[in-house]
């Protein structure tokens, strides 16, 4: 379920990975977020059988990293089971603005992206644009919040980064 190109229900087969199940989805979409949330029915649960809201907590849910599945990290790979269910969520939304040659919505990929892998999704500065007069606009407690930034400052999902003229 989720982000992968074509979601619905797929018979288990031998002893099918993470990385099968993914496959026969047909991969992950490029909105997908950066992890695989594996959901398992309650121990003694038939696995045909829906889980029950009161059950949730019983249910084992396993979170896995699809970029450590991609750079090879098979320990990732974990084996499917019976009435397993797979959501790939929608990767969190950043925003650029300003003097950078894309500005746009972003996908937030992974946790620890600065605020120059960001200006780098959007294309880079222009050269109208300055790297030491950027601001984040962010929600703290629910008001919004400006913020000098410096280029290996953290990006949080949510945020704005807005680039700035150059002074001359």
């Amino acid at each position: 379920m989720g982000e992968v190109r074509s979601p619905g229900t797929y018979p288990l087969t031998g002893n099918m990975t993470l990385i099968e199940a993914l496959a026969r989805a047909g991969s992950t979409t490029m909105d997908a977020g950066g992890e695989a949330v594996i959901v398992r029915p309650p121990a003694g649960k038939a696995a045909s059988a829906p889980v029950l809201p009161n059950q949730v907590e019983a249910s084992q849910v396993v979170r896995v990293s699809i970029g450590d599945l991609q750079s090879g990290q098979l320990s990732q790979n974990i084996a499917l089971q019976d009435g397993d269910t797979i959501f790939v969520p929608r990767a969190e939304t950043i925003y650029v603005f300003g003097q950078v040659k894309n500005p746009g919505a972003y996908p937030l990929k992974t946790k620890d992206t600065t605020v120059l892998q960001a200006l780098s999704l959007a294309g880079g500065v222009t050269d109208r644009g300055s790297t030491s007069r950027i601001k984040i606009v962010r929600l703290v407690e629910g008001k919004k919040t400006e913020l000098k930034a410096k280029l290996g400052d953290p990006v949080l999902p949510g945020d704005t980064i807005i680039v700035q003229e150059r002074y001359f």
